[in-house]
């Protein structure tokens, strides 16, 4: 009676136990209505927040709008403002001083960093807006002729330390494409407002050590640790983001084999790495409590272990680095962990709901993040999966059932989020859970909280635990090379989430339910998305943004082709593994039936390596085998040509000789029905008046992709009239540092009536050529748009 009492009383006060697991998924809705929006409305409207708060208290049959009302109103008011750097800061140096504020990212040549600012100043006016905001800057490692290494000549960066910099800072932009990944939403959910890199001149000071974040300090101090005691091993990355959740350590190869597995979840700190903890904490705590009369007769035995527990994993919560994983375990922990001190029922469904709760009203940002969604996702499919239907006795099967209901409920966002699904990621986790939890991860934090004590004993902690990392290493390898070990699949639409959520609940069911096998055509737009085709005659070139580098696809009814691959984008990544394969996968292509690499140039072919990595290629072409030597290459050469659905396709440029550098580019001409399409690679003077020359009016084309990234001089008025675009595409970069295209160039373009568009403000240009239908363009920045984007 007691506990039925208590549940009403609580009830009214959050306006009903029952309505609470609704509320909670109503108040997640309010704020994904507000994430969607493309731009906010008015900051004003958010003082509206207590008033429906109260009509959910007060009328009933409102309950569940006032909840989502509530959620789009909060999110409302903690939005960070869109206009986060002023255009008149934007490529200026400014002088800020504060302190490095998250553990600095050391990379091949540079080092990143999150900064923040107390105070900023561009020249001797402060600039206010800045003060107390958070940036990410990088500093790079390029030091100019006789000058000093500045990375090198100045104390290593550490968290929670003053400093003084001179920084070019430039809005929180990034790649914008199909299938990429959104940098902006990243840094937005990150409550960073600006990005930039540091300047060698004036030198950098530190003003003063260990003055902020001293958690982060002393994860800092583990990490080191780590590092110092095992040189060189390839699995003190894994070990250090197990520990304190700094994942910078582990090698882009070492992820790629972990998310190919399923198990990257298990390669940071997660929900199930705080619930280990607070389990080992709790049993620990219990054994030694009931065996000493004295503790156990002054407060029970499970009261003071659930302490003790709600202790241990907040300890390792707050070392973790507060992801949101960790946040949603913790906070469940301690509901179940208070409910069990003051002897409360405590349902694991109502547990999800209150964690839920707080971790929205903690960081409305939070949906934006993919592991929010794998986090609430995996544990709602466990509580719903296991509520009422465990039996300790068949433990085994039941694991391995639970495994494969986890593979099917985290379907829907790992196929939107990421494209591609590890079919074994139940054996891989039925292995791995069981093989992390009982020793990498409990060696990992013995040897975290040893270090003081004996250096020793760390170090043969530390080395056990690289040693059985490097079993499990082995597994996953074998596992890695199973045939079809991984399905690519498109990215499918949002709107096939209203059939697929309810068609995963019918699945999961429990067998006695009747209906369940209607889960499995509700699933089926999930799982074969309509994907459009160009139209027989038709075809469609996207221009993709890649940063100063050129990379297009163009396809036809059945057929694709690729042409160059953009550039690298740092020591690990490039344009190919974090642009073109992705936007292939949206799109539902399995295969690539020619690559076409222009020239030798790597802002053109910095991705070759991870698009054949990573995709089926059929054949390949460039215009110089001896400068790009790619394994079974042709070279492309002036008068090839091919047919595709009806669209002809050839080869104008370079002929057999005379040609050489970025005057030998592979010129593509594709004609359809529908239209025209031009692209030049980086061709310069020479090439272009012999194109004229030789092809003339032929050379017509709707859109021309503006040779060598509209670098100055380096296109004739001649080969403008030959060609008579309607549409010229700049492939630059926002903000680029050559300062793409010049003005001049611009004039040059504009002067021949040309609208002209430029990937780096535009993101991904679209255009599709339909027979008897007119060209029509998308603009991946502004079709897709969100609040949080940059102007």
């Amino acid at each position: 009676m007691a506990a039925k009492r208590w549940g009403v009383g609580a009830g009214t006060l959050i306006g009903g136990w029952p309505s609470m697991r609704w509320g909670a998924i109503a108040f997640l809705v309010g704020i994904l209505i507000l994430q969607s929006l493309p731009e906010l409305p008015g900051r004003g409207w958010s003082a509206a927040w207590p008033a429906v708060v109260l009509v959910g208290i007060t009328v009933p049959w409102l309950r569940l709008l006032a909840w989502g009302s509530a959620g789009f109103l909060w999110a409302l008011l903690l939005a960070a403002p869109t206009a986060r750097l002023p255009a008149a800061l934007e490529g200026a140096e400014l002088s800020v001083d504060g302190w490095i504020a998250a553990l600095p990212e050391q990379e091949r040549r540079s080092v990143r960093f999150e900064f923040m600012v107390a105070n900023a100043r561009k020249g001797e006016r402060p600039v206010l807006e800045l003060v107390g905001q958070r940036l990410r800057l990088a500093w790079w490692d390029e030091p100019a002729d006789g000058e000093e290494r500045a990375v090198e000549s100045n104390p290593p960066l550490q968290v929670g330390d003053r400093w003084a910099f001179t920084a070019r800072l430039r809005q929180p932009r990034g790649l914008s494409n199909p299938g990429g990944f959104d940098y902006e939403q990243w840094l937005y959910a990150k409550g960073i407002v600006a990005t930039g890199s540091v300047r060698r001149q004036p030198l950098p000071q530190r003003l003063a050590v260990a003055e902020r974040y001293p958690v982060d300090r002393y994860r800092a101090r583990i990490a080191e640790d780590f590092e110092r005691q095992l040189p060189e091993n390839p699995f003190v990355g894994v070990l250090v983001a197990l520990a304190v959740g700094e994942e910078g350590g582990i090698s882009s190869r070492q992820w790629e084999v972990f998310n190919r597995t399923g198990i990257g979840h298990l390669m940071s700190v997660s929900g199930s790495h705080i619930g280990l903890v607070a389990g080992m904490v709790f049993a620990l705590f219990l054994g030694i409590w009931r065996r000493v009369p004295e503790l156990a007769l002054r407060w029970p035995a499970r009261r003071a272990a659930a302490v003790a527990a709600l202790m241990g994993a907040g300890g390792y919560t707050l070392i973790s680095g507060l992801s949101v994983p960790a946040q949603r375990a913790f906070l469940m922990a301690a509901v179940a962990m208070v409910a069990l001190i003051i002897q409360r029922p405590a349902a694991p469904s109502r547990i999800l709901a209150l964690a839920l709760l707080a971790v929205l009203l903690y960081d409305p940002a939070a949906p934006l993040l993919a592991g929010f969604w794998l986090s609430f996702g995996a544990v709602a499919a466990i509580v719903y999966s296991t509520s009422g239907r465990w039996c300790e006795r068949a433990w085994l099967s039941q694991t391995v059932g639970l495994q494969l209901k986890l593979t099917v409920a985290l379907l829907p966002p790992t196929l939107i989020y990421f494209q591609q699904f590890p079919l074994l990621s139940p054996l891989a986790n039925f292995l791995a859970i069981p093989w992390v939890g009982c020793t990498v991860l409990p060696l990992s934090l013995l040897a975290a909280l040893v270090g003081p004590v004996s250096t020793a004993l760390q170090t043969f902690l530390l080395e056990l635990a690289a040693l059985t990392m490097a079993g499990l290493w082995q597994i996953l390898l074998w596992l890695e090379h199973w045939p079809g070990a991984v399905l690519s699949w498109p990215g499918p639409p949002w709107w096939t989430l209203l059939f697929a959520v309810p068609g995963m609940l019918l699945l999961l069911a429990p067998r006695g339910l009747a209906g369940r096998w209607l889960g499995l055509p509700l699933c089926l737009p999930l799982l074969w998305p309509p994907l459009p085709t160009p139209e027989p005659g038709g075809f469609w070139f996207t221009l993709l943004d890649v940063g100063p580098g050129l990379a297009g696809v163009i396809r036809t009814q059945h057929h694709v082709l690729v042409y160059d691959t953009g550039p690298r984008l740092g020591a690990e990544l490039d344009a190919g593994r974090a642009v073109l394969v992705p936007f292939l996968r949206r799109q539902g292509i399995r295969q690539v039936d020619r690559l076409l690499i222009s020239h030798a140039d790597k802002q053109h072919t910095g991705g070759v390596r991870s698009v054949l990595e990573l995709m089926p290629v059929a054949e390949i072409a460039t215009a110089s085998l001896e400068e790009t030597p790619i394994a079974g290459a042709k070279r492309c050469q002036a008068g090839q040509a091919w047919q595709w659905d009806g669209v002809q396709f050839q080869l104008l440029h370079p002929p057999e000789t005379g040609f050489t550098a970025d005057d030998a580019s592979c010129v593509l001409q594709v004609v359809g029905p529908a239209g025209r399409l031009l692209l030049p690679g980086d061709i310069e003077t020479a090439a272009q008046t012999a194109l004229v020359a030789g092809y003339g009016a032929e050379l017509a084309a709707d859109v021309l992709v503006a040779p060598h990234h509209g670098h100055r001089d380096r296109v004739t008025s001649a080969f403008l009239d030959a060609v008579r675009p309607r549409y010229v595409l700049f492939a630059t970069g926002y903000r680029n540092r050559f300062g793409y295209p010049r003005p001049d160039t611009v004039a040059r373009y504009q002067a021949t009536g040309a609208s002209l568009l430029d990937t780096g403000y535009e993101g991904a240009l679209t255009f599709q050529w339909t027979p008897d239908q007119p060209l029509l363009l998308e603009r991946h920045r502004r079709e897709h748009r969100h609040y949080w984007m940059a102007p």
